[in-house]
């Protein structure tokens, strides 16, 4: 991925004031163009103190943090685009924040690009394609009580980067994006990372949080989510075992679970997922990074 210059991309930048403007100087971050699937940084910064800061990103709104940086003020988020759902195109973000007593806004265009995501096929067990009807119920179920996990917006940030590795060697038997054929079936691009792992092996929290489900579901096995604030969600499917509960508060690095090959499998491994305001992107790029280097792949706006 590649920075685009300022030039050669159309920013809108847009600021309302419900009162006159402080005396504060305020700046967005983002970056005007991006690949889909892939997480990126925004932040907001200023040299006096706000309050309420907030990122709207795929009709979602996020709240974070206000943290000391700099000679300022700082508040950080990460966001990205789901390979499975999101086209290219231009798509609007929106930064709010109060300060002073006053409103302030500022919105632009980040232009997502496509990226090409190889295709694989795979052979599993035929129920796991087309489940008998017994099962749709519980199918059913399960998908609704993630999609309401996926909605859970906290504060504070327990997110700090680069993330505690899931696994103490990452070996990728199946890379994020790819087009999966299920015998001989197409299905939705893969919206995680599969990594080498024997049944039995430690899995880590990449980040403290608190876990929003643990459980044994139809499709993925075992499966945890954490929830680590301003939206940054983690995930493991096909666990063997599950070492925490609903509700559970998890440090960064603490053992979560045991990888194994339940659900819809061809072998042993672990999954992992990394959720960003709703959206699945690619967890592992994080892993060699921080949010400070993410940060310098955007263009400074200045608000006020």
């Amino acid at each position: 991925m590649h920075r685009t210059k300022l030039s050669a991309v159309i920013i809108i930048i847009s600021i309302f004031f419900i009162t006159e403007p402080s005396s504060a100087s305020s700046w967005v971050n983002f970056p005007t163009s991006w690949d889909i699937g892939q997480a990126f940084a925004i932040s907001i910064t200023s040299t006096a103190d706000y309050s309420q800061p907030m990122v709207t990103w795929m009709n979602r709104t996020i709240a974070l943090n206000v943290e000391q940086g700099g000679a300022g003020k700082i508040s950080y988020g990460l966001l990205g685009s789901d390979v499975r759902s999101i086209k290219p195109g231009n798509y609007k973000i929106l930064f709010e924040f109060i300060q002073n007593g006053k409103k302030y806004r500022a919105s632009g265009n980040i232009k997502l690009r496509a990226r090409q995501y190889p295709k694989e096929n795979l052979s599993v067990n035929p129920k796991m394609v087309n489940p008998p009807k017994k099962e749709l119920k519980r199918i059913q179920n399960e998908s609704a009580a993630i999609k309401s996990a996926l909605k859970t917006m906290t504060v504070p940030r327990k997110w700090t980067t680069p993330p505690q590795p899931p696994l103490s060697v990452i070996t990728l038997t199946s890379t994020y994006g790819k087009s999966r054929v299920y015998n001989g079936q197409p299905r939705a691009g893969h919206n995680g990372a599969d990594i080498r792992a024997v049944t039995g092996t430690n899995v880590r929290a990449p980040f403290a949080g608190t876990v929003l489900l643990a459980g044994f579901h139809y499709y993925a096995g075992g499966s945890v989510y954490i929830d680590s604030g301003n939206g940054v969600i983690t995930a493991f499917f096909h666990l063997s075992k599950i070492l925490v509960k609903k509700g559970d508060t998890v440090t960064k690095g603490q053992v979560v679970a045991k990888s194994g090959a339940t659900g819809r499998v061809t072998g042993p491994h672990l999954h992992y997922s990394l959720i960003l305001g709703g959206q699945f992107v690619d967890p592992i790029p994080l892993l060699s990074t921080s949010i400070t280097k993410m940060l310098k792949n955007g263009e400074p706006q200045q608000v006020n």
